[in-house]
Order: structure tokens, then sequence, then C-alpha cells
């Protein structure tokens, strides 16, 4: 066997495969002695019909068995004498065979690019550290607020924190209704997101069974008209903010001093997991910048129809997008992804962050003892071998990172969640 292998870029190749007749002889006449055992023919015996008979009339269907049969054979063999390792499936092209003749195709396919780690024993990131504010604590009691609260229906008319069961229209500058454009069962309440201002006011008192026009200013300063239906007006009736309310909202407590030292626990490890997730990206990001390496074609494209068919059965919205439109828009999303799992496998090598087997199943051990009274079935979990092979690799990745992050120099800058809450608004325009 003859082969030529041609770069086209980092990550394709092509290889010329040639296999002369010569060493193609015994193998093609003793499959053809196969094939002519099967062939009847009126006057013949089965197996017995002539040579140049069965060749003349079922030749070229056997030639065309024989390249079907042996061409894979051919490229693996190719690509294991060239030690090439192809991602994808190769295209074929230039392909030539007949009897007596040499064998010859051409295969196209992707690999594995070779690639240079950048020098990362100085990692300079430059991050930002936000501490919470009295801020946070007021929030999270409002949320736990509002979670046990209750909706009373309202007989009177609808006034600033009532909420408005309602079916929504969307109508023109006449006020005709736009066909399509109707939303039943919607809640409103009043002094909050869109409905403040001049919203606001146009629906205070109305009352069930009313009907008023409103104009809502979108994100992007787009208004929309509306007529609103009221079908119940509801009071939100909230609780005493006590010690029994301690109680009832995290059974673990015994008042609400002990409340709000849990819920500023929560805030705490939330904004240090934050922190930590920020500084993990910072560092993918500072190796996806600083190493010279082009992702593969076909392994984009395999991430990006898997994108594309996770966002389908999450997202109503996307169904109705063509698919070309959701490539085009994770297309640099998919590179950055597949160039930094390339990078991420070759440091987990540099770095010998790989867990042995016995490393392995000690962990699991400690995950099965931690979590046997939250989950019951975790032993189950952890029978599958592709759960086990997920929580490898989290583990691979988490010590990597640990490792990652000794090589780094790290400025904070310090902020409050105040002042990121401020940021968030003015970049969404302001509150509305």
């Amino acid at each position: 066997m003859n082969t030529k292998v041609k770069e086209i870029n980092s990550f394709t190749k092509e290889i010329q495969i040639k296999v002369i007749w010569n060493d193609l002889a015994e193998s093609y006449n003793s499959q053809f002695n196969k094939f002519r055992q099967k062939i009847s023919m009126p006057g013949y015996r089965k197996g017995k019909v002539p040579i140049q008979l069965v060749k003349s009339n079922y030749g070229k269907s056997f030639e065309v068995d024989f390249i079907d049969k042996n061409m894979d054979l051919f490229f693996r063999k190719a690509v294991q004498s060239e030690k090439l390792n192809p991602i994808n499936r190769a295209e074929i092209s230039d392909l030539n065979f007949n009897e007596g003749s040499d064998f010859k195709f051409t295969a196209k396919f992707e690999v594995i690019p070779e690639f240079d780690l950048p020098k990362y024993n100085q990692i300079k990131l430059k991050l930002t550290k936000y501490t919470p504010t009295s801020n946070d604590m007021n929030k999270a009691l409002e949320e736990l607020e509002k979670r046990f609260s209750n909706l009373k229906t309202l007989d009177g008319g609808a006034k600033t924190g009532d909420y408005i069961e309602c079916n929504l229209q969307e109508i023109d500058d006449s006020g005709a209704p736009i066909i399509g454009k109707k939303q039943e069962g919607r809640f409103l309440r009043l002094g909050e997101g869109y409905i403040k201002g001049e919203t606001e006011k146009a629906l205070i008192g109305i009352k069930a069974d009313e009907n008023r026009n409103i104009i809502i200013t979108m994100d992007d300063d787009s208004k929309i008209k509306y007529d609103v239906y009221a079908r119940k007006i509801q009071e939100l009736i909230k609780p005493n903010m006590d010690d029994e309310f301690a109680k009832m909202a995290d059974p673990t407590v015994e008042n609400m001093n002990q409340l709000k030292k849990q819920i500023q626990k929560r805030i705490d490890k939330s904004l240090e997991d934050d922190f930590n997730s920020a500084k993990q990206n910072e560092i993918m990001n500072w190796f996806v910048e600083n190493t010279k390496l082009d992702s593969p074609n076909s392994m984009v494209d395999n991430y990006i129809v898997n994108m594309i068919e996770d966002l389908k059965t999450k997202s109503p919205e996307a169904k109705n997008m063509e698919d070309e439109k959701l490539k085009e828009i994770y297309k640099v999303t998919a590179e950055r992804q597949i160039k930094w799992y390339l990078i991420q496998e070759k440091l987990i090598d540099a770095e010998d962050a790989n867990l042995s087997e016995s490393e392995l199943n000690d962990e699991i051990k400690k995950q099965i003892e931690e979590l046997k009274d939250q989950n019951s079935d975790i032993k189950k979990y952890f029978k599958k071998s592709k759960n086990k092979k997920r929580f490898k690799e989290e583990l691979e990745i988490k010590r990597l990172f640990e490792k990652l992050e000794g090589f780094s120099t790290i400025k904070e800058i310090k902020k409050t969640t105040d002042q990121l809450r401020k940021e968030q608004n003015q970049k969404s325009g302001g509150e509305k």
C-alpha cells in the first residue's frame, strides 16, 4: 500500500491511498469465488456458472461490493501506518478501481490539531469581588415574605401593590385588537416592573370585569398598547416577620436572628461561588486567547447541533427560529468551547490532574456517604458508567483549576452588590 499525506490546515488532512493490483489479486479472486458460489443461472447449477458468464453479468456489481467491503479496511490501515487519528467521517474522492487495476482513492478528514500550550507560570487576571450590603438581606427577606404571603380577592378597585389577574389584548393606534396578540391569565402588580408611572396610574381603581387601555414602555423604549380586561383584583396579605415566621421559613432555626444568620451565610456563599466561577472563566479565557489553536469544524458543528437541540427543548421561542440563524448565533461560542476543551485535555495531562481508578472509587464512596440521607438512589447513580465518567471528569477539572489558580495573580477590584445592581440597571436602560 502506498500513501501520501497532504496537510490542508492544522486540523484537516488529505491522504492519497493506492493498493497495487498484485497485492489485491489473491483477495479479489477469493472474494469473487465466494460471490460466484451464490450465483445460479438457467442451465447451470448454483455455484457452477462459468466464471466469464458471471463476470459479464455481475462483474460490475461485484466490483462495487468489493469496493464497499475493502475501502474502509484500506483507509484504516493507511491512517494507522501514518499514525493519524480521524475525528470525523472521511470524505472520499477520486475513487478508481476495476479488476486488474490498482485500487486508488483520496480521503479527507479532520484530526485533533497539534498545538503548544502557552507559558502559564504567571497568569495575571483582574477580577471584581462583590461584598454584600444590607439591601441583600432586605431583598432575601422580601422574597421569603412573598413566598409565604397569600392573595385575597377584593371587591373594590386596585391600588398600588395589588395584583390584577387579567387578559391582555394588544391593540393598534385606533384601538382595534391585533389578531394573535392576546395573552390570557396574566398577573400585573401595580408599582412593579413595567407597571409604574403613567402605566400604573391608568390601572389604579380598576375593578373585576372592567376594561382599561394602557401603554407599556419596553426595555428598548418601544411602546405597546394593551386593552386590559381585569378578571380579579387581589391583595397580597403578608405574614408577620417574627420568630414564628422564621421557624416556618426555615425549620432548622428558632428565631429571626438565627434566620438572618442563615440567610447571610447563603448570601456570602453565593457571592464567593460567583467569584470562583468568574475566576475560572477568566483563566479559561486567558488560555483561549493565548493559545494558537484552530477548532476542528466537525467538532464545532457537532457542538452547535447539540446546543440547538438542547435550546429547542427548553425555549419555545427557539423552536420557531431557523437552524441556520441559530448556528450563526452560536458559532463563536462553539469555537471557543471546543478550543478550551482541547486545551483543557492537554492541561490535565500536563498538570497530572488525572484521577486513578482507586482515587475515583474513594471519591465516590465519600459522595455516597455525604448524600445517602438526601438521595437514597445515590449508589444506583454511580453504578452507571456514564455517571461515573461524568463525576471523574468533574473532579479532574476541579483538580486542574486548583493547580492553575496557583499560577494566577489576581488583582481584585472591590465593589458592593448595590453598585452591581446599579450597573445592571444602567445596562438595561433603567428600571421599568
